[in-house]
């Protein structure tokens, strides 16, 4: 029997996820791509690059890392998607997403097996 997910807020999972890679030696940015509410056109106007993923994690002599953070159940957009596949196709970096601490676990290890 599968063990059921326990759910998660997006922040959670980026507290979790920085925390593990800095156990781990990385140094963590985290990307703010935010709405903000404007008053005079009652709307949330965007500032930020689309698709640009919430953590970037550098280590000397180790791949960096792009991660997309989500909620529990949650996915990235096409955007998002688009990004990650930029990243992926250049040399020394990957991207990866999750919606949980050991979703990114699991792409950790494959990244480091390799």
């Amino acid at each position: 029997m599968k063990k059921p997910k326990i759910r998660q807020t997006e922040n959670e999972v980026k507290d979790a996820v920085t925390k593990f890679l800095s156990f781990n030696g990385y140094e963590v940015i985290r990307i703010n791509n935010v709405g903000i509410w404007n008053e005079t056109k009652k709307c949330h106007i965007f500032h930020g690059t689309p698709g640009v993923a919430d953590l970037y994690a550098i280590k000397p002599s180790t791949c960096s890392l792009w991660i997309e953070v989500k909620a529990t159940g949650k996915k990235p957009t096409v955007k998002q998607y688009e990004f990650g596949a930029k990243v992926n196709a250049t040399t020394g970096t990957e991207w990866r997403w999750c919606d949980s601490l050991d979703m990114f676990i699991m792409a950790y290890n494959r990244i480091n097996e390799r």
